[in-house]
């Protein structure tokens, strides 16, 4: 029981550390982050990690796989109609949250639920409305670290892309 009891503490420290130093920091615009591709962009599986530009008049979606960026990785930001962006909680990803994970299920009297609790982290939601050449509409969401997204989608204005104004 020790044993059960000092493994859990060990973890939940362990994976605390690292989102408290994070959070303390005030976020930096990194010159391209790792973004994930939730969904929207046909020839991009879901969830796929790449970076995010804007640059030739388009922005670009690349995951740095050849066989995934072969087509529609690209949005021409004329046939963007509206950029949107938001904050939403997800659960951490990766093999160290797998590991808390499957503590918090050796975990007794339900105390697994605490260290699900400290998985969590905060992300910023990009969602771009756009047409392609035949009218159709679409839209591409991206999950970005927190505090990406604004950044991004003043980006887009500047490049030329249709956005409605920010409510505050």
């Amino acid at each position: 029981m020790k044993l059960t009891t000092a493994l859990i503490v060990a973890l939940s420290a362990a994976s605390f550390a690292p989102a408290q130093t994070s959070a303390s920091s005030a976020p930096a615009p990194a010159a391209n982050p790792t973004i994930r591709h939730i969904m929207g962009l046909d020839p991009i599986k879901r969830n796929a990690m790449g970076t995010l530009t804007v640059q030739g008049g388009a922005l670009e979606f690349n995951t740095g796989n050849a066989g995934n960026n072969a087509g529609n990785n690209k949005v021409p930001v004329s046939s963007i109609d509206d950029v949107f962006i938001g904050t939403e909680t997800t659960q951490v990803r990766g093999k160290t949250a797998r590991v808390v994970k499957t503590a918090a299920l050796a975990a007794p009297y339900e105390t697994g639920r605490t260290l699900s609790i400290l998985m969590r982290t905060k992300v910023d939601i990009l969602t771009v409305s756009f047409h392609d050449p035949e009218g159709a509409l679409h839209g591409a969401i991206f999950a970005l670290p927190i505090g990406q997204a604004e950044p991004m989608r003043e980006q887009l204005i500047q490049a030329g892309a249709h956005a409605s104004p920010l409510e505050k």
